[in-house]
């Protein structure tokens, strides 16, 4: 059973993650797709997730459905001082494609831009990664930039997307939500 609610959304909660909430990120972290397309593309152990979660590393929340688990969204190397901090999200292969990762993304915003005060969030994609380009078009983002052969993934070289979002676009954009 998830923690407790910290975000809900129209269909989705943003939850705190418990001990009993490791197994499912250990077991889809290390899901082929969802490592396919994740920015840190090398195997999660089962005792490597408690260090992955802590809160010296970002937020990280547990994304439910109904009070059931279908992936995660992160706020990552904030500094309150820059006013910035990192967007990272991932949802099961069974629930992608339903608009679940947006909705996840812009709860995380909204914690980022009204709690934490940030000015800026960016995310990080690989450039073959279009569903999660298209996530944060919806949201606002702005590519800034392309870290050429970024990532060497089975056998070869992959480039990465950087991309931007200030506080006063993502305000401005339809799916915020209040």
């Amino acid at each position: 059973m998830p923690g407790p609610a910290f975000l809900r959304g129209e269909r989705l909660a943003l939850h705190t993650i418990e001990q009993e909430d490791h197994e499912f990120i250990h077991t889809y972290w290390n899901n082929p797709v969802i490592r396919d397309g994740a920015v840190r593309p090398t195997p999660l152990l089962r005792d490597d997730v408690s260090e992955w979660i802590t809160p010296a590393r970002g937020i990280h929340f547990l994304v439910c459905l109904d009070d059931t688990p279908v992936g995660t969204a992160l706020l990552i190397d904030i500094f309150p001082e820059a006013g910035n901090g990192e967007l990272g999200y991932w949802i099961v292969p069974d629930h992608q494609g339903k608009g679940y990762a947006t909705e996840a993304a812009d709860l995380c915003l909204r914690h980022a831009f009204y709690d934490r005060r940030l000015h800026k969030v960016i995310a990080r994609t690989f450039s073959d990664n279009e569903a999660s380009q298209r996530v944060l078009a919806k949201l606002g983002f702005e590519q800034e930039g392309t870290l050429r052969e970024q990532h060497y993934i089975d056998g070869e070289y992959r480039d990465m997307n950087l991309y931007g979002l200030l506080r006063s676009n993502w305000e401005n954009t339809a799916l915020r939500m209040d």
